[in-house]
């Protein structure tokens, strides 16, 4: 199985995942270490206790948009 992600700048990533083992080979390019925040953002869903979709929301105004988790007074962002 081959997952990819990609953005604007030209930055990717894809790795290739091998059934029944542990360790899979990471391919990327670029400005951004996509994988590096891939993982960053697991782990970041594993430290929070793994919740579920219908526990993120979103608000979207003038000043930008924001992800949260339970209530917009937890947002969820680049500090990790």
């Amino acid at each position: 199985m081959c997952g990819c992600t990609g953005c604007p700048t030209g930055s990717w990533a894809a790795v290739l995942f091998h059934d029944g083992q542990k360790v899979s080979t990471v391919y990327r390019g670029g400005p951004r270490r996509l994988w590096d925040e891939v993982e960053a953002a697991y782990r970041w869903w594993d430290a929070v206790g793994r919740p579920g979709i219908h526990r993120f929301g979103l608000t979207v105004s003038q000043q930008g948009d924001q992800a949260w988790l339970d209530t917009p007074e937890r947002p969820v962002g680049d500090e990790g």
